[in-house]
């Protein structure tokens, strides 16, 4: 899947993260300690997640992970999602976050 970095899923989906408070200096985590991921849950914000403005200066904020270049994100289920469909495609969620978001709007 080609991420659309729009922080949909970073912030819609109930998924485990790597807990902030658990990160090492050398950016690893315990993998004994319970305490290393905890649950993120659907509405809630990934305390990694921020927005930075698009490199080619469109005016556009893209969404980044602040974890994603340490050895704690390897292997963890944000690193590991994907979505179904053909790898060489567009995201699907990245729609439909929106269109709920619009929905939610309406009502």
């Amino acid at each position: 899947m080609i991420c659309l970095r729009c922080g949909g899923c970073c912030h819609n989906l109930d998924i485990f993260i790597v807990n902030p408070d658990r990160i090492r200096e050398d950016g690893s985590i315990d993998p004994i300690d319970s305490e290393s991921m905890i649950l993120k849950p659907s509405g809630e914000k990934c305390p990694h997640l921020f927005f930075q403005a698009s490199p080619d200066g469109s005016g556009v904020e893209m969404a980044v992970c602040s974890i994603h270049h340490l050895p704690c994100y390897q292997g963890s289920p944000c690193q590991q999602f994907e979505q179904i469909g053909p790898g060489d495609d567009v995201c699907m969620m990245s729609d439909y976050f929106r269109r709920l978001g619009d929905g939610k709007k309406a009502n």
